[in-house]
């Protein structure tokens, strides 16, 4: 992220799969099209017709009332479905942010959905130290920091190196489980 003039982009659809790698084709600097092996099976809409996504718009997937979070590519989809179980079982709205894109970030649409609710969690598959939430936290903190009603948390693995059995990666990057009890406790 902290590379001038590279532009890095990570989907979660295999619509924004084609639409972002088109847009990365065309774009007149270097990017970094990142693709997540656990997103290889996942199914979805791909229009036959040309369209392009662009590389600096976040997707908002969930309107919701009391927390914004915040994910990227395979943790968009545990994000939806630990919001889902939110809403369910415990009455909590959440929105949930798809980034998309990490450079150039959107901060526009986080700003404007974090000062609707009040609330901000990231999600990623990165340790604590040093991830693109820290940044985001960063960046809300100094720019809407009056908008917030509760301290801004991150769901990240432990600052570990991730282990390669399967069974053991599971444990570590955080589950849907894990993201819902930890923001109903927030």
């Amino acid at each position: 992220m902290n590379m001038p003039l590279i532009k890095v982009v990570f989907p979660s659809t295999p619509y924004d799969v084609k639409g972002l790698l088109k847009s990365a084709i065309r774009d007149n600097n270097p990017v970094v099209f990142l693709n997540s092996l656990a997103l290889g099976g996942k199914r979805g809409e791909v229009p036959d017709e040309e369209y392009l996504v662009p590389l600096s718009v976040a997707d908002v997937k969930r309107q919701g009332k009391d927390v914004t979070i915040v994910a990227l590519a395979l943790m968009v989809h545990r994000a939806l479905d630990a919001a889902a179980i939110l809403e369910k079982e415990h009455g909590i709205s959440a929105t949930v942010v798809d980034l998309r894109s990490l450079v150039p970030l959107d901060t526009q649409t986080i700003l404007t959905e974090v000062a609707k609710t009040g609330r901000l969690v990231t999600i990623e598959e990165n340790p604590r130290l040093c991830g693109w939430g820290a940044e985001l936290v960063s960046i809300v903190t100094e720019e809407a920091f009056y908008d917030l009603d509760a301290p801004p948390l991150r769901i990240t693995t432990p600052h570990i190196p991730l282990p390669a059995a399967d069974a053991l990666e599971d444990m570590a990057i955080p589950s849907i489980d894990r993201i819902a009890e930890t923001v109903r406790r927030s």
